[in-house]
C-alpha cells in the first residue's frame, strides 16, 4: 500500500566516493536499516537542488527527500505491505 506524506525525518548517510547513501531512517520513534538504494534522481525548485531517494529494506520501501539548501530530510512516500 502506499501511504503520500510529508513528515520530517532523522537520517544516517555515508558519504563515499562523492555520493550519499543513506544508511538508517528514523521515522517517528522507529528506526529502519536501509538495505538497498535503488534509485536516485535531482529537480530543481527555484534556486533549490532537491533530490529524491527511493529506499527500502526487506518488508517496506521509502521515497525520501533531500532539500540541498534547507539540509532537510522528509519522508514523502512509504510502501508497505
Amino acid at each position: 500500500m502506499q501511504h503520500l506524506l510529508d513528515d520530517p525525518i532523522s537520517l544516517i548517510v555515508a558519504f563515499t566516493k562523492g555520493k550519499v547513501k543513506p544508511w538508517k531512517l528514523k521515522w517517528g520513534q522507529k528506526i529502519y536499516d536501509i538495505k538497498r538504494v535503488n534509485l536516485i534522481t535531482g529537480s530543481r525548485e527555484g534556486r533549490s537542488k532537491i533530490f529524491f531517494f527511493n529506499v527500502s529494506d526487506d518488508d517496506h520501501a521509502w521515497k525520501l527527500r533531500f532539500n540541498t539548501d534547507t539540509l532537510e530530510w522528509r519522508l514523502v512516500e512509504a510502501y508497505t505491505p
